[in-house]
């Protein structure tokens, strides 16, 4: 395969199936991913792909899947860590499907990113900083959502969601002669009336809000630096959703699919022009 691509997979609740159809796109188009870096639920896409995981059985996961153990609700938690859930299962389940592989297993070069509240910087897992730390438990650290889950203490560091810093993970990724995709997932909410709203309604809508702040930024300076970022529109899905309709999941798939492939026309297009 000679068509080589860096990919990065930003944050998506449980929007996941978004990336799967963009990774599809992109295999489909002929391309091999040699790096990837993912945030949050990106990063939970990028450890199962880099963890061997084909795209053929991680779509078939991602259709049926019930993620609601992964966030129920323990009172010991609260009494222990100050968080709704353990994160206990999630990590079970990261770890499965990763095989128990480290970064420096991994076929591909995998980045994940997380936030450490300790230096309240970007913590960045990769195959060159944390070569022996299980996959799983970067991707159990970059989507711990604060108060959701429990920080994880890994490497010297307090970790916690790293959308919190840098939502669409492009900058991570190598710069060179080799093309840098960004998949963003852009929450384009319809505007709610004035009312009483539960926070169910009420809690995407605030991370979304946080994130908005440093993610136009990042955005702005990756498209500088040459980085082509695909922006999927998936505001009717909301990222809290653990048991989503299957239409909503194919929908997500479908979307992911066509606008990654639409944005790999026009690369190659640009690239023949050049």
């Amino acid at each position: 395969m000679s068509n080589r691509i860096r990919v990065a997979l930003s944050g998506s609740g449980f929007r996941l199936g978004a990336h799967l159809g963009a990774l599809q796109a992109i295999v489909d188009a002929g391309y091999e991913v040699v790096e990837l870096a993912g945030t949050s639920g990106g990063s939970i896409v990028s450890a199962m792909f880099a963890g061997g995981m084909k795209l053929a059985d991680m779509h078939e996961l991602c259709m049926q899947m019930d993620w609601s153990p992964m966030m129920r609700f323990s009172p010991w938690a609260v009494v222990r860590h100050q968080s709704l859930c353990t994160g206990n299962a999630l990590q079970a389940f990261l770890e499965q499907s990763t095989h128990g592989k480290t970064f420096v297993d991994s076929a591909i070069d995998l980045k994940i990113i997380a936030a450490d509240l300790l230096t309240e910087r970007e913590f960045l897992f990769s195959r060159q900083t944390t070569p022996n730390v299980p996959i799983a438990m970067a991707a159990r650290a970059s989507a711990s959502i604060p108060i959701v889950f429990p920080p994880v203490a890994c490497a010297g560091a307090l970790l916690v969601d790293g959308g919190t810093c840098d939502n669409v993970p492009a900058s991570d990724l190598t710069v060179d002669d080799v093309p840098r995709l960004g998949i963003y997932l852009v929450s384009d909410d319809t505007a709610l009336r004035p009312g009483n709203y539960g926070l169910r309604t009420l809690a995407p809508r605030i991370i979304d809000l946080m994130l908005a702040a440093n993610e136009a930024a990042h955005v702005e300076l990756d498209t500088r630096s040459g980085a082509t970022i695909v922006r999927v529109p998936t505001g009717y899905a909301s990222s809290f959703d653990r048991n989503m309709p299957l239409d909503i999941r194919r929908r997500l798939y479908d979307d992911g699919y066509a606008a990654t492939k639409a944005a790999l026309s026009a690369l190659e297009i640009s690239r023949a022009g050049v």
